[in-house]
């Protein structure tokens, strides 16, 4: 479970800034949290949180801070395809903090054990890792400096029973050997340094990652339904170029959706290809031709030809909504609502705090500006965290309804829109369309004039 996120100086994001998924101490619904204890530590965890705040806050950046971490550790190296586009564009620019490390830390549970990874490093031109920091249940596993040096205490660890006793002079010289070809873009938890300790914990370490699932636009996404079933098979001596199949999850929620009468397929030319997606009708005979037969033709379409992008947006987040309840998990959306009804919306947040559901303490976290979810009794106060920018310096700014100690009949949504908890625009766009217009009427008349 995802328990801490801090950044420092990441885009809009100059002042350390905390997001957390450990609960207040509200009383009200604590149904929803989840209670569990790892290595004697008591945690209560929220399963979901939503993000608001006005365009261009910084709710983005959040989810993109997630994204960068996440590849970073999953690549094991700062110079690498993913993260090239962003280089030089990571760290606050409004000031000299430009120049600055940008720091990133994220804490997590697994089943056993509490982990705290964090890492700073540079991008302007260059990738730099500054520095980089791993805790075990508390216990310092590794730090790396400025310097490009690491530290571990073997001696405190094979103490504590982390690293074997017959494996301390090995540590030693494996970490002399790290310290002389260490490379500024590589990162120390992705490499050898692993050998050095009892490997469930790396494991346990990457598996998390794994199942962290942060997704920028979902338009990006490619189908990969896991619960195919071939309906049509194209024949080696016929002039059809695709396999067609069937999904029973992708069926099942098209029928209680009630998107239409079409079904739902998706094509491939082989097993291994990009699935890409099909709405297939069943188009009704002439009446002159077969009067017994009401349908007898099956029409297949390219699914972006025919369905709403709302049809298809939630199609692609199935089989990854699927996964996280049914393995555990994190998954987190920039925008997840686009193109959706509040409905089905609403839903999904109903699914992640329901228990009996979410046995697997899967969590959901999105933004949005959407703020008919502001209900009381379908978030608890906690869960509904804003985003705004200080206007004097641009500077975003993190916090949670739990921190205004709202009653629990509070009119949330109400207060929101009148402004009580900030996180609204700012801009009037009929200040400006009434400039603009005024501007092009006085251009057209002194083109006129001329």
């Amino acid at each position: 479970m995802l328990l801490n996120f801090k950044m420092e100086n990441f885009r809009s994001f100059k002042d350390e800034t905390f997001f957390t998924m450990l609960s207040s101490k509200q009383k009200t619904h604590n149904d929803y949290v989840i209670d569990k204890s790892v290595n004697g530590n008591k945690l209560r965890v929220l399963p979901m949180t939503v993000i608001y705040g006005a365009n261009a806050c910084g709710k983005s950046n959040i989810v993109l801070a997630m994204d960068i971490l996440k590849k970073m550790v999953m690549k094991g190296t700062l110079n690498c395809k993913e993260l090239e586009s962003y280089k030089s564009m990571l760290s606050f620019i409004r000031d000299t903090s430009w120049y600055d490390p940008v720091s990133l830390e994220i804490t997590f549970s697994t089943q056993n054990n509490i982990y705290r990874y964090g890492i700073k490093f540079t991008d302007i031109d260059v990738y730099k890792i500054e520095e980089e920091v791993l805790y075990v249940n508390d216990d310092l596993f590794f730090s790396r400096d400025d310097e490009n040096q690491i530290y571990v205490d073997v001696k405190k660890l094979v103490k504590k029973g982390y690293i074997n006793k017959d494996d301390a002079d090995f540590s030693e010289r494996l970490i002399h050997k790290l310290n002389q070809t260490l490379d500024k873009q590589k990162l120390v938890v992705a490499g050898a340094i692993s050998n050095l300790f009892d490997k469930k914990y790396f494991e346990d370490f990457n598996l998390w990652f794994e199942k962290f699932n942060v997704i920028m636009n979902a338009n990006d996404m490619n189908f990969r339904q896991k619960d195919l079933k071939t309906i049509f098979n194209k024949k080696p001596d016929k002039d059809i170029r695709r396999n067609i199949f069937e999904s029973a999850s992708v069926k099942e929620v098209m029928n209680i959706a009630e998107f239409g009468n079409q079904k739902i397929g998706f094509m491939a030319e082989t097993d291994n290809d990009e699935l890409s997606m099909c709405s297939m009708y069943q188009v009704p005979l002439r009446k002159d031709e077969q009067p017994q037969k009401k349908y007898a033709i099956s029409m297949i379409v390219d699914s972006e030809l025919m369905e709403s992008r709302g049809t298809i947006h939630l199609i692609r987040l199935l089989q990854p909504f699927i996964d996280v309840l049914d393995n555990g998990g994190v998954i987190v959306l920039d925008e997840m609502d686009a193109s959706l009804h509040f409905e089905i919306v609403v839903s999904l947040i109903r699914i992640f705090n329901n228990k009996d559901i979410n046995k697997n303490n899967a969590q959901l976290i999105f933004n949005t500006h959407n703020p008919i979810y502001l209900d009381g009794e379908l978030l608890r106060h906690d869960q509904i965290v804003m985003v705004e920018k200080r206007r004097n310096d641009m500077v975003s700014e993190i916090y949670s309804l739990a921190d205004y100690k709202l009653r629990p009949e509070e009119r949330i949504l109400k207060n929101y829109l009148n402004g009580k908890y900030g996180a609204l625009p700012h801009m009037d766009l009929e200040i400006a369309f009434k400039h603009i217009l005024e501007r092009e009427a006085n251009n057209l008349e002194s083109s006129k004039e001329q």
